[in-house]
């Protein structure tokens, strides 16, 4: 019998107790790689929403012919119309912006009057946390105040600050759950 080939109960249980320690490691290696992947996708969601959106309204509010109104979380202009002369001394429409839940609300049209009720227009973007409109007049001090031209007391930048995160729910333990703040102040070009 000493010359039997073979492993002994002992040998065998070292190597199944090494395989299950190098097993652990590499399942918690591959769950880390996939809480980083989710993050990191994550954040990209969020980080592009609120460029485009941020993009797409700096755009808008800098050519603005005039301003209607600003509060903190809404701001509307009169703006030229791209199917008109593209200037403020042709056509122009109402645009407004607005947060209402968790989407960001372009709303248009002919009049300042005719503009639907908020949160009823085009969703610009969804899983927005905070929209914070801030005015500033010509020495930087903050106001609310509308005019016809840039003056103390009257609007002449507005500071926008957007927060968002990924459009779909997630738990707010998941390292899916994640903010990004985007932010640009907006000198009017025709006020």
């Amino acid at each position: 019998m000493t010359n039997e080939r073979g492993f002994t109960l002992a040998e065998l249980l070292v190597v199944v107790a090494l395989l299950g320690l190098i097993m652990a490691g590499v399942v918690s290696l591959q769950q880390q790689g996939q809480q980083a992947y989710l993050m990191g996708a994550a954040r990209v969601d969020a980080q592009q929403n609120a460029r485009v959106a941020l993009t797409l309204m700096s755009r808008e509010l800098r050519s603005a012919c005039t301003l209607s109104s600003l509060s903190s979380s809404a701001v509307t202009i009169t703006a030229a119309d791209p199917s008109g002369t593209g200037d403020c001394t042709g056509t122009t429409v109402a645009v407004r912006y607005a947060l209402s839940g968790s989407s960001l609300y372009r709303d248009q049209a002919t009049t300042v009057a005719g503009l639907p009720a908020v949160g009823s227009g085009a969703v610009l973007i969804g899983g927005v946390n905070a929209l914070t409109l801030t005015g500033y007049d010509l020495v930087n001090a903050t106001t609310t105040g509308v005019g016809a031209a840039c003056a103390t007391n009257v609007v002449c930048s507005i500071d926008v600050q957007l927060r968002t995160t990924q459009e779909r729910a997630v738990a707010s333990y998941s390292p899916a759950n994640v903010q990004t703040t985007v932010a640009d102040r907006v000198r009017f070009r025709n006020i």
